[in-house]
């Protein structure tokens, strides 16, 4: 039994069969990174986003054998993390356990307000706009890995990110409260 990766200790583990786990970490290893970053960027805390990444990583292994061939397994693998992003917003334990404001991601802006307020905008979206959009624009994807990602056609997935760059236009060029 080998512990998931990343997870080196932990009590959950897999029965792996002979030379899986090597392949299986060797497919995933690269892939982790940004499965972090997007679940950080929906969940908006980086604790539920590891557990989101971990929990999706052993969905890709349990569902590996039902990888179409000839998929690509970027989008294929961040699909997951993307469901897995939205069953954790939407289990009971989110609404009840919330009991601090999310932790904040890196800024890499100057304008520390302009990045709260994008925060702010960005969380307001509803999940599909706010996942295309963070796809396409936060890890720089192709409106083809996109749309494989969100489970749609890349024309809905164009149209998705122009809807969601609306959203955020409006919200950020409305007149805030305190102003």
């Amino acid at each position: 039994m080998t512990p998931l990766p990343g997870r080196e200790g932990a009590a959950d583990v897999i029965t792996l069969r002979d030379g899986e786990a090597g392949e299986f970490e060797a497919e995933l290893g690269p892939l982790l990174t940004e499965a972090v970053r997007l679940a950080t960027a929906m969940l908006l805390n980086a604790v539920e986003a590891e557990d989101a990444v971990q929990d999706a990583c052993v969905r890709a292994w349990r569902s590996r054998a039902n990888r179409r061939e000839g998929t690509a397994l970027r989008p294929w693998f961040l699909g997951i993390v993307a469901n897995q992003c939205r069953e954790a917003r939407r289990g009971r334990w989110w609404r009840v356990m919330r009991v601090a404001e999310p932790q904040a991601i890196p800024a890499r802006r100057d304008d520390p307000a302009a990045v709260i307020d994008l925060r702010g905008a960005l969380a307001r979206l509803p999940y599909r706009r706010r996942l295309v959009l963070v796809l396409r624009y936060y890890l720089d994807l192709s409106f083809e890995d996109v749309a494989s990602t969100a489970g749609c056609s890349v024309d809905a997935a164009k149209a998705l990110v122009r809807r969601g760059t609306a959203d955020l236009e409006r919200a950020l060029s409305a007149p805030r409260a305190d102003q």
